[in-house]
């Protein structure tokens, strides 16, 4: 694994956010607005399959979305409450590594799929998908510090380029008949490409959510487009996925100030995670890849990925933690499993 010391890491840091100095002295390093930023990753890169999948316990709630590892224990976020009988409030959750449950939150956040930590454990941030905002709130209440707008919030697009999304082999081996039958019926393709389907308001590759007020039975935001998915912290600064742009960002919380960016593999990244805190790297999931992807923070360079094999669990929030990458699968219903496999 390859490291780098926080005064490495700061001056990387400054020289992206000035013109990225860094990242210029790559061949395929690309023009994107006012700052340098990578190409899109080469479609080729190193694959390797995942070793053995461990299942260690199913995830308190009813749909674990997003997760956290941290040395108090693992973080889960459940979109359940936010959009019925409690509007714009969440469960948040801290199990220990074997199961058990060690903390009850509701913090604010409508249909989230990210939760980070602060690195002194004292405050968490929300991807709050829905509201298309990042939250942070007290680690110990739930109550909101701050909040900001999500940089590149909108819809999920498509591509040419793309991949098809795997089919949810594990998913619906679990379910119970009855949500499977509603899940499949809800996922058919729609007859316009501005209708939605799908369990929880969306279809199963996660396109078109958050389209709203207009659509019967998906209570999201009137506006189309949703927010941030993994939400990871590195040195004080935040580490954002965000599948309408396609793209994870850096943030200075200070300023809310993007200092970099670069792109996704594909066109639903979920969870991001840090081995360490003074790691170069970071991981990337792929909810329809049902992949984890190392990039090069700097470089944004795919330098391995892991593939899991088919009818695994989908990853959804996901982070790295001790040589692993732990992630959970949002199926609902109360069995969202929460997995592991080793680097």
């Amino acid at each position: 694994m390859t490291v780098i010391t926080r005064r490495e890491w700061l001056h990387a840091a400054a020289a992206t956010a000035g013109g990225a100095a860094i990242v210029t002295a790559n061949p395929w390093a690309a023009e994107a607005g006012q700052a340098r930023t990578p190409a899109a990753p080469r479609p080729e890169y190193p694959s390797r399959p995942a070793g053995k999948v461990e299942f260690l316990f199913k995830a308190p709630g009813q749909s674990a979305n997003g997760m956290q590892c941290t040395d108090e224990g693992i973080w889960t976020i459940d979109v359940a409450g936010s959009r019925g009988e409690t509007p714009g409030r969440c469960k948040v959750y801290l199990s220990s590594y074997d199961g058990k449950l060690l903390r009850e939150l509701a913090p604010e956040g409508t249909g989230p799929s990210g939760i980070g930590v602060d690195e002194e454990n004292k405050s968490i941030w929300i991807g709050s998908t829905y509201s298309r905002e990042i939250i942070r709130a007290d680690a110990r209440t739930g109550e909101t510090i701050e909040k900001h707008f999500t940089p590149g919030a909108g819809v999920i697009y498509r591509m040419t380029s793309d991949l098809p999304p795997r089919p949810d082999t594990y998913g619906r081996s679990v379910r119970p008949p009855s949500a499977n039958t509603q899940t499949q019926n809800a996922a058919r393709p729609a007859p316009t490409a501005t209708s939605q389907g799908g369990g929880a308001g969306m279809p199963a590759d996660g396109l078109g959510v958050g389209r709203g007020g207009a659509i019967a039975g998906n209570p999201g935001p009137p506006a189309p487009g949703t927010g941030a998915h993994g939400l990871q912290t590195q040195f004080g600064k935040l580490w954002v996925a965000v599948p309408p742009a396609r793209t994870i960002y850096r943030i200075a919380p200070k300023t809310w100030m993007v200092e970099y960016m670069f792109p996704t593999v594909g066109y639903r990244p979920h969870g991001i995670g840090i081995e360490t805190r003074e790691a170069r790297h970071l991981w990337e999931s792929d909810t329809n890849m049902g992949a984890f992807f190392k990039r090069d923070t700097v470089s944004g360079e795919i330098v391995d990925s892991i593939q899991l094999p088919e009818g695994s669990p989908f990853p959804h929030g996901m982070s790295v933690w001790n040589g692993y990458i732990y992630w959970t699968d949002d199926i609902g219903g109360g069995i969202a499993p929460v997995c592991r496999v080793k680097i």
